[in-house]
């Protein structure tokens, strides 16, 4: 019977101590149920803030890089501008000798016929001072140009 006294007297407190617990519980739901739970983002802002920053630096360098790229590019030129400035006034110096040498070939005619034309004038002068110098070669020439049927 001894026995049997003390596992009721265990069972008795373990039944207390479990009732203790159902009740600490049942103040614990009580007090969870009350309680307003605040959302805290204070940490995630932090993160974002910084995250944010880091991301402006980053811009900036890139900014300040492509600066500096579009500079070198502006700057490396593969001719200078004194040569390309030559580069341009030969070919129009070019351009205008070949012009000017098309305009005397294309002339080359006109230059020939004003030629003969001094030369027959001068030839002429020339017969004409020579027959007026010696008559009797005129009327030989005369007599030449007469057509020759007549004889």
């Amino acid at each position: 019977m001894a026995k049997l006294d003390e596992i009721a007297e265990l069972l008795t407190e373990e039944i207390k101590e479990f009732e203790n617990s159902v009740s600490r519980l049942e103040e614990m739901k009580a007090f969870l149920m009350t309680y307003k739970i605040k959302p805290d983002t204070k940490d995630i802002d932090f993160v974002l803030r910084r995250y944010n920053e880091d991301q402006k630096k980053v811009i900036e360098n890139q900014y300040k890089l492509m600066d500096n790229v579009v500079y070198y590019i502006k700057k490396s030129i593969t001719f200078p501008i004194w040569a390309i400035k030559l580069f341009w006034g030969l070919l129009v110096i070019i351009f205008l000798v070949f012009g000017f040498s098309v305009y005397k070939v294309s002339r080359i005619s006109d230059i020939k016929l004003e030629a003969y034309g001094q030369g027959e004038e001068k030839a002429v002068g020339h017969f004409r001072a020579f027959f007026e110098a010696s008559p009797e070669a005129s009327e030989l020439y005369q007599k030449w140009l007469e057509p020759q049927s007549k004889k």
